[in-house]
């Protein structure tokens, strides 16, 4: 085979053409494999590499405070207490949450900032060095213009407070997320306004963010505030990590069930193509040999004939999986991995992240075994006489 006989493989391809409703249904069965297999594998790397993306702009440990069960403000004055811990280098108060625009049924998220704060996220720590914005006036993202100006509020919006009354803010700029498709609902503000919004005191924030200078020693610290502050919900970057990753664990029921219907369907077909050729296979191999060709001969022909298949039915099925994934979004599939509200598919742009180990196991659980349940049985039909094949 280190040579391509061009006429062999012009005799597999006219051989494809005759037993096409035949070949239409294998094609049609291994591509569907091949697509399942490659959504998935697509989906799972690609909103892995994203979350983990998103787990990075996140600050070491966040402190949140809650009553009855319910979030609750939390008092500015524990970060004092806080910064004294060994092994906290740094920390501050943050102010921001969901404000909720009842005419559009829309919900904003409100970050409020302090211009003298470094920014965990750089995204908006490049906002404030672009723009220079003081306590009237806010930065909105392009989709919250443009759903602030369907209501009309085209220089200021009116913001309704915990007490009723109205704080106007004026619009100063906005600015497009890219590929940050989270911030799309993104409102920044300084901080003072963000309390009076949603009704926080002088001395309250949302929750307090702390930075480690040691990673290896965030567990150790988080314990130590748990055990500190009972009353309190301690949160760090090792915690999401831990939450994601059994989003996705592979052995996850549903993807399990998924990959094992996809090979147990496949290998069903591999079984029934191994286990024998039908009659006019074996008349067509006879009189093959007995018009002089060779064993070697007719398993060329067969491995040309398996080749064209299984080739086109892996890049058509990854073809396909790619545009579903990436293009499409994955309906339907992508719900799989949306639970426990953990995660919007919708607000997720979904970046082309493919991981070419997963490409190689899909090919070698496909192409190879297809191109070998092809063979076996040519070679057993071929290396017998053909009046004993033909008869």
């Amino acid at each position: 085979m280190s040579k391509i006989n061009f006429y062999l493989l012009e005799y597999a391809y006219n051989y494809i053409l005759r037993q096409k409703g035949k070949n239409f249904f294998i094609v049609t069965v291994f591509t569907l494999l091949v697509a399942l297999l490659a959504s998935l594998f697509f989906l799972v790397t690609s909103l892995q590499y994203e979350l983990f993306g998103r787990i990075a702009h996140q600050p070491d440990i966040v402190i949140e405070n809650y009553q009855a069960g319910k979030p609750s403000s939390i008092e500015s004055s524990l970060l004092d207490k806080l910064l004294e811990i060994d092994g906290v280098s740094s920390g501050k108060t943050r102010v921001q949450g969901s404000y909720y625009f009842r005419a559009k049924n829309k919900t904003f998220h409100i970050v409020g900032v302090d211009i003298f704060e470094k920014q965990d996220d750089p995204f908006i720590q490049k906002l404030l060095e672009q723009y220079d914005f003081n306590s009237s006036s806010m930065l909105v993202s392009k989709s919250v213009q443009d759903i602030m100006q369907k209501a009309y509020y085209r220089e200021y919006f009116n913001f309704i407070k915990p007490d009723g009354n109205l704080e106007r803010i004026y619009v100063k700029a906005s600015f497009n997320t890219g590929k940050r498709t989270e911030l799309k609902s993104l409102i920044v503000m300084q901080k003072e306004r963000a309390k009076e919004i949603f009704g926080y005191g002088q001395n309250q924030a949302t929750d307090i963010a702390l930075d480690v200078a040691n990673k290896n020693e965030l567990d150790f610290i988080s314990e130590k505030i748990r055990l500190m502050l009972p009353n309190v919900k301690v949160i760090s970057k090792n915690d999401l990590r831990v939450k994601y990753e059994k989003l996705f664990n592979y052995d996850s029921g549903v993807f399990l069930s998924f990959f094992v219907i996809a090979l147990f369907t496949f290998f069903v077909i591999i079984y029934d193509k191994a286990n024998g050729l039908s009659s006019e296979e074996k008349r067509e191999i006879g009189i093959l040999k007995a018009l002089g060709w060779r064993v070697e001969d007719v398993l060329h022909a067969k491995f040309y004939e398996a080749s064209i298949l299984s080739f086109v039915a892996f890049f058509l099925g990854v073809g396909i999986a790619f545009v579903y994934v990436f293009i499409l979004k994955a309906p339907l599939l992508g719900d799989i991995f949306m639970h426990e509200n953990l995660l919007n598919i919708h607000n997720f742009r979904v970046d082309v992240h493919i991981e070419l180990s997963y490409l190689l196991l899909i090919f070698l659980l496909s192409v190879p075994i297809y191109i070998a349940a092809t063979l076996i049985p040519a070679w057993r039909v071929a290396t017998l006489d053909a009046d004993e094949v033909m008869r």
